[in-house]
């Protein structure tokens, strides 16, 4: 039996701090943050790597729906725009 161990790591987007949390299990990686998680195959890039640039894609997900009428307040809180 084994079991997922879930670790901490961070990046920078937009010149703001993005924390998250991933796990390797069953030769995959799964990479978790505050809107949502991404899966990919684990390859060439270490773990981790990998972890970064799945952490990287869900921010940037998320960038572009703030493009949609809402901005980011100072709390990082969504505000309406218009």
């Amino acid at each position: 039996m084994s079991t997922e161990e879930w670790k901490e790591t961070a990046i920078r987007v937009a010149d703001r701090p993005v924390k998250g949390k991933y796990c390797v299990f069953d030769g995959q990686v799964t990479a978790a943050a505050w809107n949502g998680t991404k899966t990919a195959q684990l390859g060439i890039p270490p773990a981790e790597r990998l972890a970064k640039m799945l952490l990287r894609e869900l921010a940037s997900e998320e960038d572009k729906k703030s493009w949609t009428g809402y901005r980011q307040g100072p709390l990082n809180g969504a505000q309406r725009t218009s």
